[in-house]
C-alpha cells in the first residue's frame, strides 16, 4: 500500500491489545502486537522468518513472542532468541529476526512508526488542546474505501445540507462562505461558514482571513491522518483514519466534552457516540459509491471555490508520497 513514509500513525487504541498475540492489517500488511509481563508494546511484522508462519497465531512465553510452527523465540528487539531444533548450545543464525517497528501509546492510542525507524521523531500528530482534562467516547468502525477518500470527506464542507440533511446539515445552508484554508507540512487548518443563500455577496479572501485571526480552525487536519471538529470550548470531535489497506480505512471518530459532572458523563458519552455513529453512517452511504479508489487517481476531478481544502490535501499527500 503506497502510503507516505516516515511518520507516526495512530494504528489501534491501548485496549485492544492484552498478553495474547494481536493481529491485525495496516498499510496492507499483516502486523502483530504484543504485551511483554510488565505491559511494554511491542509492534511487528507478523510473519516467522523461518518459514513463514504467523507470530499471532502463537503465544508470549518468558516476554518473547513464540512462533506455533516450531517454537521460535523472538524478543522485542526482533532477535530470534531460541530455535529449538538447533538446541540451547545452538548457533542461531545472525539473520533470523522478525521485523519490528517503533511504537508509542499516548494519548489513548497506540502510534507506529511507518519508514524509516532511524527517523522516528519524539513528536506526535496530535492536537495539543487536547492533551488534558478531557473526557472521551470512542466509535470504531471500518470501511471499504482508501483512505484518502475517508479523510477528504471530512474536509469536504459543501456536502452537509445533502448528505447531512436530517442531522446537522439541517436548514438548507448550502453556501459555503470561503473555506479560508492554511496549510503547511503539519496539516490543513479550515475556517468555513454554511449559510442559506440569500444572494448576499461573499466576503473575500482576505477578509476571511481577516477574520478567522485570534480564533481556532472550524477543521483541523494533522498529516498523516489526524483530524479534529471545533464544535465549542467544551466540546470536539476527534478522528484517526487508519490506513488498513487500498480498500479499507480503520475509523477511530471520538467526542471529547468538559462538561456536566462525573456521574452524567456515561450517559453523555452513549448519546454523543449513537449521534456520531448516525452522522458517519450518513457519509458512508455516498462515500464508498466515489471511483476511482484512491482520490489520488482522480485525476479528472473538476473541483470548486469550496473545495479549497480538498485541493490542498491532495497538493500536499502528493508531495508526502514523493518525499517518501
Amino acid at each position: 500500500m503506497h502510503v507516505p513514509l516516515n511518520h507516526w500513525y495512530p494504528v489501534l487504541e491501548p485496549r485492544e491489545v492484552v498478553r495474547k498475540p494481536l493481529t491485525v492489517e495496516r498499510f496492507g500488511e499483516r502486523l502483530v502486537f504484543w504485551r511483554d509481563s510488565s505491559g511494554s508494546l511491542t509492534a511487528q511484522r507478523d510473519r516467522c522468518p523461518h518459514l513463514g508462519a504467523s507470530l499471532g497465531a502463537g503465544q508470549v512465553i518468558d516476554d518473547t513472542i513464540v512462533c506455533p510452527f516450531h517454537g521460535f523465540r523472538f524478543g522485542d528487539d526482533g532477535q530470534c532468541r531460541h530455535a529449538p531444533a538447533l538446541g540451547r548450545a545452538g548457533r542461531i543464525p545472525k539473520g533470523l529476526a522478525v521485523q519490528t517497528f517503533p511504537v508509542r501509546e499516548a494519548h489513548d492510542l497506540i502510534w507506529l512508526w511507518w519508514g524509516d525507524s532511524s527517523r522516528a521523531t519524539a513528536e506526535l500528530p496530535f492536537f495539543a488542546q487536547l492533551a488534558e482534562g478531557w473526557r472521551h467516547y470512542t466509535v470504531r468502525t471500518e470501511w471499504p474505501v482508501h483512505y484518502t477518500r475517508a479523510i477528504e470527506n471530512q474536509l469536504d464542507v459543501a456536502h452537509l445540507p445533502f448528505v447531512h440533511r436530517t442531522t446537522i446539515g439541517a436548514g438548507g445552508r448550502s453556501l459555503v462562505e470561503g473555506p479560508y484554508v492554511e496549510a503547511d507540512e503539519l496539516g490543513i487548518r479550515v475556517w468555513v461558514t454554511n449559510q442559506v443563500d440569500d444572494g448576499r455577496t461573499l466576503r473575500s479572501q482576505a477578509e476571511l482571513g481577516a477574520a478567522a485571526q485570534g480564533r481556532p480552525p472550524s477543521l483541523d487536519l494533522r498529516f498523516p491522518g489526524c483530524w479534529l471538529l471545533e464544535i465549542s470550548p467544551t466540546f470536539k470531535n476527534f478522528l484517526a483514519f487508519v490506513p488498513v489497506n487500498d480498500h479499507c480505512t480503520r475509523y477511530y471518530l471520538r467526542s471529547y466534552f468538559r462538561f456536566g459532572p462525573n456521574w452524567l458523563a456515561k450517559p453523555l458519552g452513549w448519546l454523543m457516540s449513537l449521534s456520531n455513529r448516525l452522522i458517519l453512517n450518513q457519509d458512508r452511504r455516498v462515500v464508498v459509491t466515489q471511483t476511482p479508489a484512491a482520490s489520488s487517481d482522480a485525476q479528472g476531478d473538476q473541483l470548486i471555490a469550496a473545495d479549497r481544502a480538498v485541493a490542498q490535501f491532495r497538493r500536499f499527500h502528493a508531495t508526502l508520497l514523493n518525499r517518501a
